[in-house]
């Protein structure tokens, strides 16, 4: 069983291998990197996620996991400025790094990998509770903790509604409630369609992992705050992703081993990538100039790392 699983998982290190080669060779630019980056997270993913939600018949229950997890980033969010203190780590970034998932760029690639791209749809009931996080939560206390403003709620909003991952997830699903994956299936011109949907979506795994090869670097520097930043970080979100299993996906809300997958996967995560970006654009730094710019990098590079060793084991527990 752990050869499968760890099979599923290799086609995706074997394309983060080259992406780290296509690097090291100068073959594409980072320019061009962040291209690629913007055609997935604008055209590939929203593909993936609209066909995964067209065929999907959502339950009323799965509010309650959408809930809890954007309470749990609450809360772990809130506690982070004591656990920094605690753990004894230096930079003072550190709290904006404990709450929130890097699901765009790594945790879809990685669930459709190992459990199916048609099973898409739990990943991204799951992800939903933390991309509300993230908008309208983590963004604006960033910006608070580096420039003591508060970004206009309006404009959290029309980003959020504008995203095309979550107009994607709305697109689905309002073809679903209407019957449009059946209708499209009994024409030549609609198969054709998702036909066409279906190659782009295809295209997002392979994508996603030549660009996180491509991306994933450890800066010179000590490896001491980072590594200490995952060691309280990951414990915990996989500690309260057992117990959500446990308690609420499998006891109160009866659902699948898949669900309880979606939720681990989403555990072993790194933060979200965009933190950095944040940052420099709250403190009105370029990214380079921010003075805890590698304590971030090596962080987000570090947890990178151990997600891909760590969603082996979840393979192992929740494929067979």
């Amino acid at each position: 069983m752990a050869l499968e699983a760890f099979s599923r998982v290799l086609p995706i290190l074997l394309l983060v291998g080259l992406g780290v080669l296509i690097r090291r060779r100068g073959f594409l630019g980072a320019g061009t990197i962040d291209d690629l980056r913007r055609l997935i997270l604008n055209v590939t993913l929203p593909a993936a996620l609209f066909l995964a939600f067209l065929r999907v018949d959502l339950e009323p229950r799965y509010g309650v996991i959408v809930v809890s997890v954007f309470g749990a980033c609450l809360l772990i969010l809130a506690l982070a400025p004591w656990l920094r203190r605690w753990a004894a780590i230096g930079p003072s970034s550190m709290p904006n790094l404990m709450a929130g998932f890097e699901a765009g760029m790594l945790g879809y690639a990685l669930f459709a990998a190992v459990f199916g791209a048609a099973e898409l749809y739990r990943f991204a009931i799951v992800d939903i509770g933390q991309v509300l996080f993230v908008f309208f939560i983590l963004a604006t206390v960033v910006m608070v903790r580096a420039s003591g403003q508060r970004p206009p709620l309006t404009e959290t909003v029309v980003a959020f509604v504008r995203n095309p991952v979550i107009l994607a997830i709305l697109g689905g699903i309002a073809g679903s409630l209407v019957g449009l994956g059946e209708a499209l299936d009994g024409h030549p011109i609609g198969e054709a369609l998702l036909t066409t949907i279906g190659l782009l979506a295809a295209l997002t795994t392979p994508l996603i992992a030549i660009v996180l090869g491509y991306s994933t670097s450890l800066r010179s520097g000590s490896l001491r705050d980072p590594v200490r930043t995952l060691a309280v970080r990951l414990p915990i979100w996989v500690g309260l992703a057992i117990a959500f299993n446990v308690l609420v996906i499998d006891g109160l809300l009866g659902l699948d081993r898949l669900f309880q997958a979606a939720v681990l996967t989403m555990a072993i995560l790194p933060p979200p990538f965009v933190v950095p970006l944040y940052m420099a654009r709250a403190s009105g730094h370029s990214l380079e100039d921010d003075p805890e710019h590698d304590y971030t990098v090596n962080t987000l590079s570090l947890a990178t790392l151990a997600t891909l060793a760590a969603i082996v084991v979840v393979g192992v527990v929740y494929a067979g």
